[in-house]
């Protein structure tokens, strides 16, 4: 299915899948308005906020991402993707005790999300081991964490 095509799906799903392509053609500006678009249509839906907060995360607003991690993860307390996106958000945020529990909460929910597409490459732009995957990267936190304390 082409994103932005209009067949078969929804208005809100149409507005979801133009920001997926807009973020992966990275034109993240245009995929900040696709994703405010599904969330007009779907407030009470989780794809827009988990794709705004993604899209921010890449553009380096931390804290905003945070705010629409945290939105999504109130209407889908389960979704994994959520918690590891997040834990980057902390991450960059050197909060690493925040982002050590986001990601393992992540991988608890969801063991198989270790294997990283391309995307989780941009959002681990602070860890040499970024082609390892999440667990590597969870390593690099807890020794930074280890670091800071001793």
């Amino acid at each position: 299915m082409a994103a932005g095509c209009g067949i078969g799906v929804s208005d809100y799903e149409d507005a979801v899948l133009d920001g997926v392509s807009s973020l992966n053609r990275n034109k993240p500006d245009k995929a900040l308005e696709d994703f405010n678009r599904a969330i007009r249509l779907g407030p009470e839906l989780i794809d827009g906020y988990l794709g705004r907060a993604n899209t921010l995360n890449t553009m380096g607003r931390y804290e905003d991402a945070l705010k629409d991690y945290d939105r999504a993860l109130e209407i889908d307390p389960n979704n994994a993707n959520a918690y590891i996106n997040r834990g980057s958000a902390y991450s960059h945020l050197d909060q690493y005790e925040k982002a050590i529990a986001d990601y393992e909460k992540g991988l608890e929910l969801d063991p198989k999300i270790d294997n990283p597409p391309s995307f989780f490459k941009r959002l681990f732009s602070n860890d040499p081991n970024t082609d390892k995957g999440i667990r590597k990267h969870l390593e690099y936190l807890k020794q930074k964490v280890k670091e800071q304390s001793g």
